[in-house]
């Protein structure tokens, strides 16, 4: 019974009719037309912010290649060339590639793992920024010239830290010291791993022989207060200006270890790491390669 005692009669239910074939025709058409819009709509924007990001890296590569061997921003009297290195398939051969300069082709040069010259000769016609097939990439230099001599280079690294790759460059000059680090991508702890990405930090291996990284090591200890200070200036002041500052200290942290970031020891280490060893794999491949490549040796 209702609220007012009045009986209350249930309406009876119809079984609703099935759809017929021309309506379930038209759920599907329109089902199938908002799919597609939708993807249409999706696939516009990762192609418009996929080229946005591959040009912002080029542009951030680029920079950081100026920046990193002082270069003149305006290219005055420099020019910068760019190598692929890589690892044959079977794993037996070292390939170095010199892209060509506007669509030219570039040389390709080969040596065994016990440096032995393979062959040397036009690069063939390749996508660019894809590694050419049956070849592993080991990272690209970028060779800085001034005045027809080898100003500095630009190593490209990759190694594993404590959540996923990081990827880096390093400098070094004519001389194969350290003139920069510069981490390019990382997924490490903010505020922890992720400080391996600051200037204070990268800061630690400037003016350190390529030679000597093999033994560089990575300290616990607390870092003196007068290079933390001095480290703190880095992004503030010009590269050589704060080399003519700091030079007493320099030379004082030169034969010292990597201060770790506190907490983030693995991170600290993984990058030490990757920089000893892009560092000493590139100098002594560039003895083989300048020769072919029109360096100086």
């Amino acid at each position: 019974r209702g609220a007012r005692g009045e009986p209350v009669v249930s309406a009876p239910v119809r079984p609703k009719a099935p759809l017929t074939g021309a309506e379930l025709a038209r759920i599907i058409a329109s089902m199938t037309g908002t799919c597609a819009v939708g993807a249409l709509i999706l696939g516009a924007v990762y192609v418009g912010t996929e080229r946005y990001a591959e040009a912002a890296r080029i542009t951030g590569e680029r920079r950081a290649v100026t920046e990193l061997l002082s270069l003149d921003a305006s290219g005055a009297g420099t020019g910068v060339r760019e190598v692929g290195q890589y690892l044959a398939a079977d794993g037996r051969e070292v390939v170095f590639r010199e892209l060509g300069a506007e669509g030219a082709p570039g040389r390709e040069i080969a040596f065994t793992l016990d440096g032995e010259l393979v062959r040397q000769g036009a690069a063939p016609a390749t996508v660019k920024d894809e590694a050419p097939k049956g070849l592993h990439p080991l990272g690209r230099v970028f060779v800085a010239s001034r005045e027809g001599r080898d100003a500095g280079f630009v190593i490209e690294g990759e190694i594993r830290g404590y959540k996923n790759r990081i990827r880096f460059f390093v400098a070094l000059d004519s001389a194969f010291e350290v003139a920069g680090v510069r981490v390019l991508e990382h997924e490490e702890d903010p505020g922890l791993g992720a400080e391996v990405a600051t200037p204070w930090f990268q800061g630690q291996y400037l003016g350190r022989p390529a030679a000597s990284l093999a033994s560089l090591d990575v300290t616990r200890d607390p870092m003196p207060e007068d290079w933390r200070a001095a480290l703190a200036g880095l992004g503030r002041t010009a590269p050589d200006e704060w080399r003519a500052r700091h030079g007493d200290l320099m030379a004082r942290e030169r034969g010292r270890p990597i201060y770790a970031v506190t907490g983030a020891t693995i991170s600290s280490r993984a990058l030490t790491d990757g920089v000893r060893v892009t560092a000493e794999h590139f100098r002594r491949r560039w003895q083989l390669v300048a020769p072919h490549l029109g360096g100086a040796s």
